[in-house]
């Protein structure tokens, strides 16, 4: 009996400490991973402002483009002859707002996206054609939040904001009638980014009325 009572506390300890092992491999390393995977989630404000979200270099990429505008090209782009691209453009979507709008097709109120701006780079060792992301020149966001902004979106520019930084929306009359008039579904511009377009298309929902490139005023793309 004491062999077989050996045996089986030695297969318990065993159990154990797999158990054990399998539980450190399911949490993070350190608790330093989990707080750099941490983000804003929900917009943050301070008075009128809202304060930079937080994280949002590790948010969904929704879609890029290169030279994207609503406006119609001036006289000096058409004479350069096309030869710079335009600016990159790169929209996130915060990861949260992004799954509720997977599961119901709808941006949830305080969906936060960002989208942040290149100038192009070309020519620099061992490229011979073609364009880069070059200098970074400014992010800039767009949330919902119907109990602040009438038409519940506003759009924010940081410039080159560093965390913690802040900016007051961006008139109504530019950004806010542009996107009423020409975003494909509740504000957003979901023609141009193929992630979102793909879940607004399983949700069978209408296109834009009209895609012009078109606005009151508007010279860039806003997400």
């Amino acid at each position: 009996m004491s062999g077989v009572k050996t045996v089986a506390v030695a297969l318990v300890a065993a159990a154990v400490a797999v158990a054990a092992t399998l539980a450190q491999r399911g949490a993070p390393a350190e608790p330093r991973l989990a707080a750099r995977l941490a983000g804003d989630t929900v917009p943050r404000y301070a008075g009128d402002s809202l304060i930079r979200p937080d994280g949002f270099e590790r948010w969904i990429l929704a879609g890029s483009s290169i030279g994207l505008g609503y406006s119609q090209p001036s006289g000096a782009d058409i004479a350069a002859g096309g030869k710079n691209p335009g600016m990159f453009h790169n929209v996130y979507i915060e990861p949260s707002a992004y799954e509720h709008y997977v599961r119901t097709g709808k941006f949830r109120e305080k969906t936060m996206m960002a989208m942040t701006l290149f100038e192009p780079g070309q020519k620099v060792h061992p490229s011979k054609q073609g364009f880069f992301e070059g200098d970074f020149i400014a992010v800039e966001f767009s949330l919902k939040d119907s109990e602040r902004y009438p038409g519940s979106w506003a759009y924010f520019n940081f410039g080159k904001g560093a965390k913690g930084s802040r900016a007051m929306a961006m008139p109504r009359q530019g950004c806010q009638s542009c996107h009423a008039q020409n975003a494909a579904d509740d504000n957003v511009f979901v023609q141009f980014y193929p992630t979102l377009r793909a879940v607004s298309t399983k949700f069978e929902r209408d296109k834009a009325p009209d895609t012009k490139t078109s606005s009151a005023g508007a010279t860039a793309a806003r997400p």
